[in-house]
């Protein structure tokens, strides 16, 4: 009997102990203390991206500024170098504009209003994959005139590369209004703006995730690859052709490191926190995903200064443009031959 006894009450404490646990493992894993978890701040996090953003809208608005002055004042004649980057610099200038409101709600509660905070949201990252987009599209277009320069006056033309931007800004415009529209408000905190608090995935992040990024990344990434091959497999007459061709190869590698620096680390956060919160792991680890993705989104906003070298790079006649020293009838008539062959 005494031994029954014994086992009985330490039966009973095991299970008491279980029982214990179990309600422990709960409560720290409960939706209550997993959105504390999540509103917790890093004050070494915060002060870097407070960093990143500031030094990113500074120089991009030096920059872009510089840029708006040459294309609209500077260029007079239209090529397809021309519309892309005139796209692309108006993405950067509507990223720009966002940029003082991510800064203030990284400083402080956002007191600006809800349906103000879910407007900026939406317009911080269409630009986001409109950059994205025009970027592919100026690859596309690079890849079409080296791979088929013959067919490719037939291809090109500024007219098409300005209905390829409008479908695209039309096209991500419409997708961003649906998905809003379905979009259930009640389960978003009215205090805070550029931040997710909640471990609820949202299929949105996948679809922009996938097809806002995986997609153009893998195009771009073959037409860039199929242009260094090319101009690697072209026959050098000259020496000058020569250093013509590897500084073509320089830039289009330049221009694929940029994207890949930028807009990578941005892709494969947002899918792995979409993973890890389908599959309801602990807090602490979704709270770390969710860091990653912050700092992810400051490094993708570089890519608006960055873009600078690729107005460079794309349109060669760019920098001659933006230089206020008098040309020579010469050099005149070398920026005319460049204004019809780009």
């Amino acid at each position: 009997m005494e031994l029954r006894n014994v086992s009985a009450t330490r039966y009973k404490a095991v299970t008491s102990s279980i029982l214990k646990l179990a309600s422990t493992t709960n409560a720290s894993s409960s939706p209550v203390n997993c959105s504390a978890i999540m509103r917790t701040t890093n004050q070494r996090l915060e002060d870097l991206l407070l960093a990143l953003f500031v030094t990113t809208l500074v120089l991009g608005t030096i920059f872009n500024s510089l840029a708006a002055w040459v294309f609209c004042y500077k260029m007079k004649k239209w090529t397809e170098s021309r519309v892309f980057m005139m796209n692309l610099l108006l993405s950067d200038c509507c990223l720009l504009f966002t940029l003082p409101f991510r800064i203030y709600a990284n400083r402080r509660q956002w007191d600006l209003g809800f349906q103000f905070c879910n407007a900026i949201l939406s317009f911080y990252f269409l630009n986001t994959y409109m950059g994205i987009a025009i970027i592919t599209l100026i690859a596309v277009d690079r890849f079409v005139a080296i791979k088929f320069p013959l067919k490719a006056r037939s291809f090109r033309s500024p007219k098409k590369a300005a209905i390829a931007c409008a479908v695209v800004w039309v096209l991500f415009i419409c997708t961003r209004v649906y998905l809003d529209a379905l979009t259930d408000l009640r389960f978003r905190d009215h205090n805070l703006c550029f931040r997710k608090v909640n471990t609820k995935p949202l299929k949105r992040t996948l679809y922009f995730a996938v097809l806002g990024f995986c997609i153009p990344m893998i195009i771009l990434v073959f037409c860039s690859t199929q242009i260094i091959l090319i101009l690697k497999r072209k026959n050098k007459l000259t020496d000058q052709e020569e250093k013509d061709i590897q500084k073509s190869i320089y830039i289009v590698s330049a221009n694929l490191a940029i994207f890949l620096f930028c807009f990578l680390p941005l892709g494969v956060g947002n899918i792995l926190r979409f993973v890890m919160e389908s599959m309801e792991l602990e807090c602490s680890s979704l709270k770390a995903v969710s860091d990653f993705v912050n700092i992810a989104q400051g490094i993708c906003n570089i890519n608006c200064c960055l873009d600078s070298v690729c107005y460079y790079f794309v349109a060669k006649e760019f920098w001659e443009k933006a230089s206020i020293l008098p040309k020579s009838k010469k050099q005149l008539i070398q920026d005319q031959t460049q204004d019809s062959s780009i």
